[in-house]
């Protein structure tokens, strides 16, 4: 629709007569008549409650990229002579920088597609300033936060070095091609091949890492200076005790009455009596035999004592009055101490792998029940609907369970009420553990879509009120609500991880991907779709600067704003890794140390963050003309950056 008197290409605002969202705002009329403070206050309180929601559809996406990335396959050596080996599916860079990474960005990335869409494919500043604004409050919030929570007498160092560094420079690379994109070949349009370079810069990001990943770039990285020769081999501990099972699998006839299996481990060393205790971790893990139903989890610590040299690990197996198929499952050591695994045996020294087969017997289903058993396996499809059942049965209680209920506060009272909404909704996703978790990664992203469009409109109308930019709004309100759950789970890696790289490299390898994806597929869309079209009588009175340069249409990018933000944070973002590049260097790790230089750094890093919000917003209230009092807008704004943090951090 458009605005009276207005020309027939220029909308409405989205807060005014004649305008509108995709979703929002749904009060018409009577809604536009409140008081322009009392509806952006209202817009900030709905922002701060689309937000919780969007972090709880978030989790439960990032449960099914877990389940997704979990699967493994085996791979038989010289044609299943010489044994087999048990893999992950998914490499665990690729998986970093593909689905983890989408897990992460994702709010940002359908924020940045739908921006598009809703301005029907021509150029919209809240989903790329998000973008940006998400990339630089993950760089110097977050980092700056991590660096305070380790207490003073621990450090954590980056111990993959080589991710790290290209990681960093993709990430720079990306905002310095998006600069160019705006400002380059061609000045304020974004050609179609520029934006496909775009979109392909992620899997060469993939490929990069994947190839550094597998020591393949080792030779490059040593004369570079980014990796020792100490870190690309193979560290020996000249531990002489060896922790392994006596076969890499175990066969179990077919079976109709519960078993107990007792599966040896055993402790090889060079002396005829083991001196010294050692222990490692196990675990079980379905292949396609399915928990509780064809074999009993267990988990727990082994430990072996002085002189003791076999433990067995006791598994059950439940009665089963049929199999149709065999199906296995794996009993995995891991994480030992005061010995080693065997990297000859399968996992290959960080894992020790036992598959366990159980054969076959009885009558099983015939027809399209036995295809599907065959397919997804019965046990597999009736532990999945139970789980899901269940989501809905746990919403009646505080907590998820009667027990959790008799011991809630008011508090845990209060938060169920809250989120009761939410759980409600989102109970009808279906849960991880059914059909591979690819039913559960396609509804939360379909819920993820949902909610971000909803938070589009919020966005657009809280500015709208307040007569300030959009640009504005996504670098502030906007990218504080989609990086708050980035924000406490790398606080929670930084504080339980030994290491600094669930911290800061999954940072910047999320802040490359943004741009790649949340820019690439919908500058993408909208250079295809105008160059498929061609011009209309719309796009020349929109844009007849550019209509008198160019013959047809192209993808208007007016966005002279934008790239001074973006220009601005490439210089930040490299201040800021040289700043833990120096810390590296000097205190010998990019976390926590001393107090003094901890607190140093994490308010340097907070000052650059809010030195360039302000810089950035400085010159775009400069540029604009407000209709509100000036004083009262950004005082107002304080308020409600403020009513946000805290909304998001309860």
């Amino acid at each position: 629709m458009t605005a009276p008197g207005a020309s027939h290409w220029e909308e409405a605002p989205i807060c005014e007569a004649g305008g509108g969202g995709m979703i929002f705002p749904l009060g018409g009329e009577f809604e536009r008549n409140f008081h322009w403070g009392f509806r952006g206050f209202l817009y900030a309180v709905a922002m701060v409650y689309w937000f919780y929601g969007i972090a709880i559809i978030a989790d439960i996406f990032m449960s099914s990229i877990e389940k997704v990335t979990s699967r493994r396959r085996r791979r038989f050596l010289d044609g299943g002579r010489g044994g087999f080996r048990t893999e992950r599916v998914w490499n665990e860079t690729v998986a970093t920088l593909t689905l983890m990474a989408l897990g992460s960005s994702a709010p940002e990335i359908f924020l940045s597609i739908i921006d598009t869409i809703k301005k029907r494919f021509h150029f919209g500043t809240l989903g790329p300033s998000t973008i940006v604004g998400s990339a630089a409050f993950n760089l110097l919030v977050i980092i700056a936060v991590c660096i305070a929570v380790i207490p003073s007498t621990e450090v954590r160092r980056i111990s993959n070095l080589p991710a790290f560094y290209i990681t960093a420079f993709f990430s720079i690379l990306a905002y310095l091609w998006m600069a160019f994109m705006i400002l380059g070949a061609s000045p304020h349009i974004v050609d179609l091949w520029e934006a496909l370079v775009t979109l392909l810069l992620l899997p060469v990001l993939v490929f990069v890492s994947w190839k550094v990943d597998i020591g393949a770039a080792d030779g490059i990285l040593h004369r570079f200076g980014m990796m020792s020769r100490a870190e690309s081999e193979r560290s020996d501990d000249n531990e002489e005790d060896v922790i392994t099972f006596s076969a890499q699998d175990l066969r179990i006839e077919g079976q109709k009455e519960a078993l107990e299996l007792e599966i040896p481990v055993y402790r090889r060393c060079q002396d005829a009596e083991a001196s010294g205790s050692s222990s490692c971790l196990y675990k079980t893990e379905a292949l396609k035999a399915t928990e509780d139903h064809d074999f009993e989890p267990v988990e727990g610590t082994l430990e072996f004592e002085e002189g003791e040299l076999r433990k067995c690990i006791k598994v059950t197996l439940p009665a089963t009055d049929w199999r149709s198929i065999e199906k296995d499952f794996l009993l995995i050591l891991e994480e030992p101490e005061g010995a080693k695994l065997d990297e000859s045996e399968d996992g290959g020294g960080d894992q020790t792998i036992l598959t366990v087969f159980l054969g076959a017997h009885g009558e099983g289903p015939s027809g399209f029940v036995g295809a599907v058993e065959r397919a997804f396996g019965l046990g597999n499809l009736q532990k999945g609907l139970a789980e899901w059942k269940e989501q809905f049965r746990s919403i009646c209680f505080v907590g998820g369970s009667e027990g959790e209920q008799a011991e809630a506060s008011a508090k845990d009272w209060a938060l169920h009420v809250i989120s009761l909404p939410w759980t409600v909704l989102f109970a009808f996703c279906p849960p991880p553990n059914f059909l591979g978790g690819w039913a559960c990664f396609c509804g939360s992203l379909l819920g993820i879509a949902f909610l971000t469009a909803c938070v589009s409109d919020l966005a657009e109308l809280f500015g709208c009120v307040l007569a300030v930019p959009d640009i504005i709004t996504a670098i502030t309100f906007v990218a504080l609500g989609t990086s708050m759950p980035d924000l406490f789970a790398s606080i929670s890696a930084a504080q339980d991880d030994p290491t600094a790289d669930a911290s800061i490299v999954n940072v910047t390898g999320s802040n490359s991907v943004n741009v790649f994806l949340g820019l690439g597929v919908p500058w993408t869309l909208a250079a295809l779709a105008w160059q498929m079209s061609g011009r209309t009588p719309e796009w020349e009175a929109r844009y007849p600067v550019i209509a008198s340069r160019i013959s047809g249409a192209a993808f208007v990018v007016e966005a002279g704003q934008l790239a001074f933000g973006v220009l601005t944070f490439c210089i930040v973002c490299s201040s800021a890794l040289i700043l833990l590049y120096l810390r590296r260097r000097w205190l010998g790790a990019e976390l926590g140390g001393p107090a003094v230089p901890k607190v140093a750094t994490s308010c340097a890093f907070l000052m650059l963050w809010l030195g360039w919000v302000a810089m950035v917003s400085g010159q775009v209230l400069r540029w604009s003309k407000s209709g509100a009092a000036f004083g009262e807008v950004i005082g107002f704004y304080i308020f409600a950056l403020i009513f946000m943090a805290a909304g998001n951090a309860a």
